[in-house]
């Protein structure tokens, strides 16, 4: 008996709050859902309704619009197409209706536009609602939104991503879309061909990398959609290449047989303009061997060079470095000593030296006089006689060396020494020496006449050979032999 009770009051307790809700919701309630509300001119925007009943018994609605809402009242709408136009629910039951709204071909474009749509109860009258259909009739030239995410600045030499999202605004598809994408910068060029389906968003990556000698500013790029000749989305910005200073300096050496080129390269990497100066030091030898180029100032010994470089731009330098002459006046000197010596190696040989022994107080001088003579032909020669004349301002001490002379002759103003050496082998050497002593003061700068060697060849030839004449001004000094004969 009380399980009774409880029940039925929990019975009346469910149908009062069941009545309160259906008369909070007025019976029935309607959202719209915007399947595409933006359109173009000619285009057609799609709707749904949601429409659910809370009346206490199943009934009937109706979707209607209003005649003046279309084609010839209206400059919108060509026509409204509701399907299904009737919807039967039971209580609490929801069901779906489906709006097609025809825009015609003269709509005004960039505007909005409402409908009004009603939805009654065919058997209770004060069940109604109305449900407002909001439409954004587009520029055809807008039909296509661009997104693209592009940086704001963007640094040479570095790679970077540009990310541009394509979105069709229509509710309909979109074929052969022509996308077409410009820039200052050659590395944003770019053109493709795609298909959009309703209301698809596709996504374009572009991975660029500019060059680290681009000049550096603002670059502008510009993102155009085609359909055939007509223009269907655009887009411009500007993005900002930043600074980049960078100078490369490379040397290079090149050597030679006695020559050498070094150059020097300054190189801008970067994508600014730099004035530069090059300076290089050479010393006074190398000055004498070198060449640069392109010519330079010269300033406190110093070559110098300013230039200017553009992004891109070099500049070199060349200092050529010839030591051939040098080379080859060695070479000169070296055969020259050759056939001098080749040529004394095969002659009579007779040299005439005089050193001061001792001076006495009264300025007279005791002096040594040293003949050297030597066969340098290849045969053995005769009749060798050697002549010396010694002037009346000096006379001998009669102190002689190893060979004494072979007669003296007496003249009013000289006396004339004559060894006879008879023969001499090939390459056989003679050294004659004898002191003398000064008459008067001997000056600095006196000569003494020739020596002379008279000889006869192997092949009957009498010949004559003479010293060079001798000055008397070398401190007195030991007598060594002369190793060169």
């Amino acid at each position: 008996m009380v399980k009774r009770k409880v029940l039925a009051i929990l019975t009346l307790m469910v149908i009062v709050l069941f009545s309160n809700f259906v008369h909070a919701q007025e019976g029935l309630t309607v959202e719209v859902i915007e399947l595409g509300k933006d359109v173009e001119a000619d285009g057609e925007a799609e709707y749904q309704l949601n429409i659910t009943s809370f009346q206490g018994e199943r009934d009937i609605y109706r979707i209607s619009y209003n005649e003046f809402s279309i084609f010839p009242f209206s400059d919108f709408a060509r026509s409204i197409i509701i399907e299904p136009s009737q919807l039967k629910l039971d209580p609490l039951e929801n069901g779906y209706v489906n709006i097609t709204i025809k825009v015609m071909e003269t709509v005004k474009q960039e505007q909005a536009y409402e409908t009004i749509l009603k939805i009654y109860s065919l058997t209770n009258e004060n069940v109604k609602k109305e449900a407002a259909l909001k439409t954004f009739v587009v520029s055809p030239q807008d039909i296509i939104m661009i997104f693209p995410d592009i940086p704001d600045e963007v640094l040479p030499g570095e790679e970077h991503i540009i990310t541009i999202r394509f979105k069709n605004r229509a509710n309909i598809p979109l074929e052969n879309y022509e996308i077409l994408i410009s820039s200052d910068l050659p590395q944003l060029q770019k053109n493709f061909i795609v298909d959009f389906e309703a209301k698809e968003e596709i996504v374009e990556e572009i991975v660029f990398k500019v060059d680290k000698t681009a000049e550096y500013g603002n670059y502008i790029i510009n993102i155009k959609v085609y359909d055939g000749t007509k223009t269907r989305g655009s887009f411009s910005s500007a993005f900002t290449i930043e600074k980049n200073e960078n100078i490369e300096e490379i040397k290079e050496k090149d050597i030679g047989f006695f020559t050498s080129t070094k150059t020097i390269t300054k190189k801008n990497t970067g994508n600014t303009v730099e004035d530069q100066k090059l300076e290089i030091k050479l010393n006074f030898f190398a000055k004498l061997f070198t060449e640069p180029s392109p010519q330079p100032k010269i300033v406190d010994n110093k070559y110098i060079w300013d230039f200017r470089l553009g992004p891109g731009d070099e500049f070199s330098v060349n200092l050529k470095s010839n030591y051939r002459s040098i080379f080859y006046g060695i070479i000169v000197i070296i055969i020259a000593t050759y056939f001098m010596n080749f040529y004394i190696d095969r002659t009579v040989i007779i040299r005439k030296r005089i050193y001061k022994m001792k001076k006495s107080a009264d300025g007279h001088s005791e002096l040594k006089v040293l003949i050297h003579l030597k066969n340098g032909m290849a045969n053995e020669i005769s009749g060798v006689r050697v002549l010396d004349v010694l002037p009346s301002t000096f006379k001998p001490t009669e102190e002689y060396g190893t060979l004494q002379p072979t007669k003296i002759q007496h003249g009013r103003k000289s006396k004339r020494f004559v060894w006879e050496i008879g023969r001499l082998a090939p390459k056989e050497e003679r050294i004659i020496s004898y002191k003398i002593q000064s008459n008067v003061r001997v000056l600095d700068g006196t000569k003494l006449p020739p020596t002379f060697v008279h000889f006869t060849t192997n092949k009957g030839k009498v010949m004559s050979e003479g010293s060079m004449s001798v000055i008397i001004d070398q401190p007195a000094k030991p007598v060594k032999q002369d190793k060169s004969l």
